[in-house]
């Protein structure tokens, strides 16, 4: 049974509202369910808003945040657990450790840095964890057919699947964590 879920999501709060909408779903599921949240520890975009629902709804939560970020006044108050590291190298090892799967909500650069780095982990026998990624609004439709195309020139082994899932909503993502 799955109790530490990580998030990878966007830290910045010009998204669009539907995707703080997804959020805030997935942060009362697990605040509801009393899971631990692993995630970045900033108090900016999803990262934050995803956090005060998990809080708000009764679950803990685990920030791993490098000194710069905490450099820039970007701590979120939130975690009960600030974990303060150098590099996103090590946030990102840290996070792994921590985590019994993954949630990739929409972000940015970080955020893939992130998702691929798990993915590619697991394929190389590190773990055994997987990433859901919450599709709201095929906001990783691209990048879906990027990686189809990783399978059908040969550039990936079909081995990978096995480290992520699909869901089109943050309904359907908990739908699959639920089977965890």
């Amino acid at each position: 049974m799955i109790q530490n879920i990580g998030l990878f999501c966007a830290s910045g709060n010009e998204v669009d509202s539907c995707y703080f909408e997804e959020s805030a779903i997935i942060g009362r599921w697990i605040g509801k369910n009393k899971k631990r949240l692993i995630y970045g520890g900033a108090n900016v975009g999803l990262m934050e808003a995803t956090a005060e629902h998990v809080k708000k709804h009764g679950g803990s939560i685990t920030g791993i945040i490098t000194h710069r970020i905490c450099d820039y006044g970007k701590a979120s108050r939130l975690p009960d657990e600030l974990i303060r590291v150098d590099t996103l190298g090590e946030r990102k090892q840290i996070m792994l450790d921590k985590a019994d799967v993954f949630i990739a909500l929409p972000g940015g650069f970080g955020t893939l840095d992130e998702i691929f780095t798990v993915i590619a982990a697991g394929h190389l026998g590190y773990h055994d964890k997987k990433v859901v990624f919450c599709n709201t609004n095929g906001f990783y439709n691209l990048l879906i057919n990027q990686i189809e195309l990783f399978y059908r020139e040969r550039f990936a082994s079909p081995h990978y699947k096995n480290y992520y899932q699909i869901a089109t909503n943050a309904e359907e993502c908990i739908r699959i964590l639920e089977n965890f």
